[in-house]
């Protein structure tokens, strides 16, 4: 038995809305952010995000293989997701994604499997496509 508190994702979709103010869900997303680490320092939750979405999050998209290993071997605890741990993506979890058939998008298929694989059962997303999959989508509220 793990003496660890339960895991809550921060999916790709959710991270982007917390760091872009432009976005449509932003205000709704860090209101459920700011409760998730008032949760994260009662030590009533774990916060992790799929490691290839953090990494984009904390450092965008365009990434040389140097900087992309860099992050992974010592990912700097800054910035507004510094609470997050990475769920580093190996080439077994992206095999596991591509098999996945019946899931098209893969940003979705990897994080369905990093679910599965990481034993995480709550999930902060806007995206609707995780509806159809068995898994606690946290509810978004606004003000």
């Amino acid at each position: 038995m793990s003496m660890d508190p339960p895991k809550v994702l921060l999916e790709a979709s959710f991270l982007r809305a917390v760091a872009d103010a432009d976005d449509t869900h932003h205000e709704a997303c860090v209101s459920l952010y700011a409760d998730l680490l008032a949760q994260y320092e009662r030590e009533e939750v774990l916060l992790v995000a799929v490691g290839d979405h953090l990494r984009a999050a904390d450092l965008g998209a365009d990434l040389t293989k140097a900087q992309r290993a860099g992050w992974f071997l010592h990912r700097a605890r800054t910035g507004m997701f510094a609470p997050v741990d990475p769920l580093y993506v190996g080439f077994q979890h992206r095999r596991a994604a591509a098999a996945t058939a019946d899931v098209p998008d893969p940003t979705v298929a990897m994080t369905l499997v990093m679910c599965s694989r990481h034993k995480v059962r709550r999930l902060a997303t806007v995206d609707p496509a995780y509806d159809a999959y068995d898994i606690e989508r946290l509810p978004l509220t606004t003000a």
